[in-house]
């Protein structure tokens, strides 16, 4: 017979303080029900009314699983908007796919909702230019926004941030679990199950098979960024970044990571930074300046939460181009 033992006493354990800080702004209703946070809201303009709110918004996309406060520098990059001379706002979007919401997605329902988010704070929320920052997955929305989405909202987008744009399917640590889940994921698209879930075993999320496969097969909806690419499979895959721009208007970062934590630990980080901006600039003219830019952070983690200036640099790097947008 086991003796269930008394609870001891003592002072209750207290939870640590949150490192992503605490942010103060106003949350709004998009599209029927979505959810948008956007800050900061000074004194002046906490009326119900938004006639004053900035005209510019940076709109934060994260990755998988990611929600409202999806990084650790999402403080960092509000307080640097709120500081550029022109006023800048951030706007953190609750998507469909946020959380674990993204197993049952597509990037092309996120770009979607991403089209409804700016059609709304230009309708209601005093917008007019906006830039995007994703994290990780976050940056495929990014990629696909910058082709799928209505170009009358794709000329507003006059930067665009892509921080830890890394491969899922390279980031998988087995690989051979990774072809028989693939290979299962087929087998359910063949039977018109490309919508059923996968078994519980397959991902750490429930997800669907064609979801499964947008993430980890080869040439996938969300596959962008492989370092397994040639250069011409790069180009097909990114070149549109950099074309059908209105001459220098839109400057896209590629801030990649020496240290992350989800990409094979031989690869060459710089080379593949250099790689993904040559593709995106490949349809840039010589006499035009690049549309796209490398940061290389030889010591950051994937979402710049241990080196003691990563998070700083990359975010210092956003808001130059967003105070050289107002000025062009």
């Amino acid at each position: 017979m086991t003796m269930i033992q008394p609870a001891t006493s003592g002072p209750p354990c207290i939870p640590p303080l949150s490192s992503y800080g605490t942010l103060t702004g106003q949350l709004f209703l998009y599209d029927g029900g979505k959810v948008a946070f956007e800050s900061p809201i000074t004194e002046s303009t906490r009326e119900r009314s938004t006639a004053v709110t900035p005209h510019n918004k940076c709109i934060l996309v994260g990755g998988l699983s990611d929600g409202l406060l999806p990084c650790p520098y999402t403080g960092l990059l509000e307080q640097a908007c709120a500081s550029l001379e022109g006023g800048w706002s951030l706007i953190q979007p609750v998507l469909s796919s946020s959380y674990t919401g993204f197993g049952h997605g597509s990037l092309t329902r996120d770009c979607a909702e991403m089209e409804s988010l700016l059609d709304y704070c230009i309708a209601h929320r005093n917008a007019s230019t906006f830039c995007l920052v994703g994290h990780s997955t976050g940056c495929q929305n990014i990629v696909y926004f910058l082709k799928h989405a209505r170009r009358d909202l794709q000329d507003r987008i006059r930067v665009a941030a892509l921080q830890a744009p890394v491969s899922d399917r390279e980031g998988v640590p087995h690989l051979d679990l990774q072809a028989r889940n693939i290979d299962l994921a087929l087998s359910m698209q063949s039977r018109g199950q490309a919508e059923e879930m996968m078994p519980r075993d397959a991902f750490w999320a429930p997800i669907t098979a064609q979801r499964y496969l947008d993430l980890n097969a080869r040439g996938g909806t969300d596959d962008f960024f492989s370092s397994d690419y040639t250069d011409e499979e790069l180009r097909s895959r990114l070149a549109h970044v950099g074309s059908n721009r209105h001459g220098a208007r839109l400057k896209v970062l590629v801030a990649y990571s020496g240290k992350d934590e989800y990409i094979p630990a031989d690869l060459d980080t710089e080379e593949l930074t250099t790689r993904l901006v040559d593709a995106m600039n490949d349809a840039c003219r010589e006499d035009e300046m690049q549309v796209a830019i490398p940061l290389h952070l030889p010591l950051g983690n994937h979402n710049l939460s241990q080196g003691p200036n990563d998070a700083h640099t990359f975010v210092d790097a956003v808001a130059r181009l967003l105070a050289d947008c107002e000025i062009n």
